[in-house]
């Protein structure tokens, strides 16, 4: 979605949430996440997700690199939960751009983090958002 809010327009599946992984901060979200009926995927409750010696437990024994949520009903959207990010969050919202997202302002990976992550990555998706993403920071149209 980041992606998209650069100026890429594609078809996604899902949103990716880097956050502050901090007991404040986490609460806030799944309290939030509650009220927006999401849940896991896998089937363990939400709360889960401040357990950080299991979400260290999960990363070192099953490779999980994300949290993911799910709306309610069978084509509902996904939000992953970004948990070992290639890119901190630290960094993240140090540079972060303001975005607008159904109205509402939200901070968005910089190109440069999103080109960093992308490339990582490195799925034939990504290799497409790489050259869409070098586009708009060339100030050219990605959608030509």
């Amino acid at each position: 979605m980041a992606v998209q809010l650069h100026g890429y327009m594609r078809m996604t599946y899902d949103v990716d949430l880097v956050l502050a992984m901090n007991d404040g901060n986490l609460t806030r979200f799944i309290d939030v996440a509650k009220e927006l009926g999401l849940a896991p995927v896998i089937p363990v409750p939400i709360d889960s997700l401040k357990n950080a010696a299991l979400i260290d437990k999960w990363h070192r024994e099953k490779g999980m690199l994300a949290f993911a949520l799910r709306e309610p009903g069978l084509a509902g959207s996904v939000i992953d939960v970004l948990v070992r990010p290639d890119v901190s969050y630290e960094r993240l919202i140090a540079d972060a751009v303001n975005g607008e997202l159904f109205g509402r302002q939200v901070k968005v990976a910089c190109i440069d983090h999103l080109l960093e992550m992308k490339r990582i990555a490195n799925r034939p998706k990504d290799q497409l958002d790489i050259a869409a993403l070098e586009k708009i920071k060339r100030g050219e149209d990605p959608n030509a």
